[in-house]
């Protein structure tokens, strides 16, 4: 496998864009109820958990960038093989496909229930399933140019999503933000540990740098997309703390949904039948890029054929569908998917780091001798 991969001019984009993409692939289903789970544990300083678990967000990816930075034109395939040789290498590209594909089914998955528990008890989940699977097929065939323009797409929506919380706003308590600081910083690192589901998705610049036409601007553009996502769900969590109650927050599943509830219109009764759909446009662009990485693995690791290969993932995608089906399983992967996302976009990093810094300092030593 070569190390570096330099793709056709046509599939280039400004690195501008990367504020898009990013910020894009951090809004997943974790921003749907992680209100609770840090509430939890941080109570209502749950806000300060969200600026911490945001600046280790911020350096992780300028670590990231930095790994990138060390090499000619190649994404974290090419760097495994360089660092670890063809079969290592390949076993750590491995994982990582792994992670992508757990990925996808957690989000579609979870999508999945919140439309049967706001909107539809008794929808099939195989059909909805079935219905992601035929968005994701269909924008993959355009490329990465096409998942970009999408990405740029979910991005607006998803600033119009903003909208929604001006109800809750007007009945915010802001006194509930009081005492600040009454957590211990135990308490505080407690809470910050249940964000990476939130969070995760800009690692997906290990795969997007070839493709960056100004490389050299990559690392600006990544900070200001993870910077628009952590004020986002930093003014989420405070809307959350400073309208629900101390007994209401532990107990709300969907915090985020919830604020639909006080939105009424002469002509709607129930919004979630507009925002929830509205939604789906948004996180299946996560879903196509996240796959996009899938298959270039394929492609570049392995040697397959990205057709036959997407092929093969959505019918495993699909068959998948039928093994998580009570709402104690979804659960369960979300918090799998936590812990994993926890070593993957903050440790491993770190540590690649390191030891790239040593290979290359290694390597300067060698060739002075």
């Amino acid at each position: 496998m070569k190390i570096s991969d330099k793709p056709r001019q046509g599939l280039l984009f400004q690195a501008f864009l990367l504020v898009f993409v990013i910020s894009k692939a951090q809004l997943s289903v974790g921003v749907l109820g992680f209100q609770r789970v840090i509430f939890k544990s941080a109570g209502h300083d749950a806000w300060i958990s969200v600026i911490i678990a945001g600046l280790a967000a911020h350096l992780s990816i300028w670590l990231m960038i930095r790994i990138l930075a060390h090499y000619d034109s190649a994404d974290l395939f090419g760097i495994h093989h360089a660092l670890f040789g063809k079969w290592v290498g390949r076993l750590f590209s491995l994982l990582f496909m792994m992670y992508f594909a757990f990925y996808v089914l957690t989000i579609s998955r979870t999508y999945i229930e919140t439309v049967q528990s706001w909107i539809f008890p008794d929808f099939p989940t195989w059909l909805l399933m079935l219905l992601l699977i035929v968005l994701i097929a269909y924008g993959l065939t355009g490329g990465i140019r096409v998942i970009i323009g999408l990405c740029l797409f979910g991005f607006g929506c998803w600033i119009l999503t903003t909208l929604f919380y001006y109800a809750a706003v007007r009945h915010a308590q802001w006194s509930f933000l009081l005492p600040i600081m009454e957590g211990t910083p135990s308490q505080l690192l407690e809470g910050a540990s249940k964000m990476p589901l939130t969070l995760a998705g800009f690692e997906v610049i290990f795969f997007l740098y070839p493709f960056i036409r100004d490389p050299q601007n990559a690392n600006r553009y990544a900070q200001i997309g993870v910077l628009i996502s952590n004020l986002f769900y930093l003014f989420v969590m405070v809307v959350s703390i400073v309208y629900y109650s101390q007994n209401q927050m532990p107990k709300t599943i969907w915090a985020t949904f919830s604020f639909l509830k006080i939105i009424r219109f002469p002509f709607l009764e129930r919004f979630e039948f507009i925002a929830i759909p509205l939604w789906m446009l948004i996180l299946v662009c996560n879903l196509m890029l996240f796959t996009w990485v899938i298959l270039r693995g394929m492609k570049r690791v392995f040697q397959q054929n990205q057709k036959r290969s997407l092929a093969v993932f959505c019918a495993l995608l699909f068959a998948c569908s039928f093994l998580f089906q009570e709402h104690g399983q979804i659960y369960k992967m979300n918090s799998i998917l936590n812990s994993v996302s926890t070593y993957v976009i903050f440790l491993y990093p770190s540590l690649l780091y390191l030891f790239v810094k040593t290979v290359h300092a290694l390597k300067k030593r060698t060739v002075h001798r």
